[in-house]
């Protein structure tokens, strides 16, 4: 059997620490049966690295629906053309479409973080006022909240930890043959303290480990963890499920 290997695959790997040069297969007859094997040997691997669960499944069922991108203008999300890896600055919702159709399967990857229920006591606006600066929001209702505190540090934990972990899934896949592995984070990019922003002229701090969510390219992450059997609470009761994807061709 031939091999190839494409030019932008190895000028990325080479710039990529410890990321292995991924092979590509010329057109032709798939192995399935080495297939599986490989999709099996990458859910092991995301828990074997910490992931809650981790599930293979037809990339058909990744549902694409452009109210989840309206939500991020409509009320406007405070990461709304600020963070390199939310809308606008991310591929369109067609053109995400578009480059889904080329994906056979995807990986759904899940971490969680506990809730102590003292996050019900806030309304959305101080949910999100919390989120942004948990400390100031907590004096401004009295000092009350350090159960809250904890959860939002939890969560902003849990999310950071499906980022990197999503990371390691998709160098791991590039590693076994699967060379356009595509991984994308729940929430916003939480890896620096704060975006440099799209004006600013050094660039992504982190560009080969920055990704963008799932709802910033019009994926329904209910709806696909449905259908990827991995179902989760919303709004959520005793823990907040953080829900990544890779897509393998």
């Amino acid at each position: 059997m031939r091999f190839s290997i494409s030019r932008r695959s190895l000028s990325s790997a080479e710039e990529r620490p410890g990321c292995e040069v991924a092979f590509m297969k010329t057109p032709g007859r798939r192995n399935t049966s080495d297939e599986r094997k490989r999709l099996a040997e990458l859910e092991e691997f995301a828990r074997s690295k910490g992931a809650y669960r981790a599930r293979v499944f037809p990339s058909k069922g990744v549902t694409i629906d452009e109210r989840v991108r309206m939500k991020c203008q409509i009320p406007l999300c405070p990461h709304y053309g600020r963070t390199l890896t939310c809308p606008p600055n991310v591929p369109t919702v067609d053109e995400f479409r578009k480059a889904l159709g080329n994906y056979r399967k995807a990986l759904l990857i899940q971490t969680r973080s506990s809730l102590s229920g003292e996050i019900d006591s806030y309304d959305k606006e101080e949910v999100k006022r919390f989120f942004m600066n948990p400390a100031k929001t907590t004096q401004a209702k009295g000092g009350e909240g350090g159960g809250a505190q904890d959860d939002f540090s939890n969560v902003k934990i849990a999310a950071v930890r499906l980022h990197k972990l999503v990371n390691e899934v998709e160098g791991k896949a590039m590693s076994i043959g699967f060379p356009y592995a595509l991984g994308l984070i729940g929430g916003e990019c939480m890896l620096c303290p704060a975006c440099v922003g799209p004006c600013a002229s050094e660039g992504c701090r982190r560009p080969f480990e920055a990704r963008p969510s799932m709802e910033g390219v019009g994926i329904d992450v209910l709806q696909t963890c449905v259908r990827a059997g991995l179902p989760f609470d919303m709004p959520p009761k005793t823990e907040i499920v953080w829900s990544g994807l890779l897509l393998i061709d």
